[in-house]
């Protein structure tokens, strides 16, 4: 049995609590905060949205840096660490990148202040399916990753010393 890495352990645990967090937030907002708050009369809706706003923002940011840090990490762990078919893993990993960017933009906007923020939030029911869409998207794609087969390098030993060249053996 291998030895456990507590960097490793740390920057992975770390990865899933934030990625969790994030998604969770985004499911319970899309499916149970918003259309209960549309039950709500206008100012106490626009209330309630607002503290939520000012709160979950601190937790998205946290959770982008998090995600941000600790995704490049256990990637170039990872290349370092195992062969890959590499086309099919590194085009999977490009497209959960450039999806998890996306994700991590349209998640900022509608927590944000600012005037594109506002409007996105004037239709949030909108904008929260497409952002849990494109996180169970990115969370389909890393499961795909993680199923690649892959081998570690220290298991794939060099060809012998003349081994295959003809000169073996003479």
């Amino acid at each position: 049995m291998n030895d456990i890495d507590p960097v490793q352990l740390l920057s992975r645990w770390l990865h899933i609590v934030a990625a969790v967090t994030a998604a969770g937030g985004a499911i319970f907002m899309k499916l149970a905060l918003h259309p209960a708050s549309e039950t709500l009369p206008d100012a106490e809706r626009q209330a309630l949205r607002e503290a939520v706003r000012s709160r979950w923002s601190k937790v998205v940011m946290a959770a982008i840096a998090v995600l941000l840090a600790t995704g490049f990490f256990n990637f170039f762990l990872i290349v370092r660490t195992y062969k890959f078919d590499a086309p099919l893993y590194h085009a999977l990993f490009g497209t959960k990148v450039l999806l998890a960017f996306g994700v991590f933009a349209l998640a900022s906007f509608l927590v944000g202040r600012s005037d594109l923020g506002k409007k996105l939030r004037a239709q949030a029911g909108k904008w929260l399916t497409l952002l849990v869409g494109l996180v169970l998207v990115v969370l389909l794609i890393s499961s795909t990753l993680k199923t690649i087969n892959h081998l570690p390098k220290a298991a794939i030993s060099p060809p012998a010393a003349g081994a295959g060249d003809g000169v073996a053996g003479r």
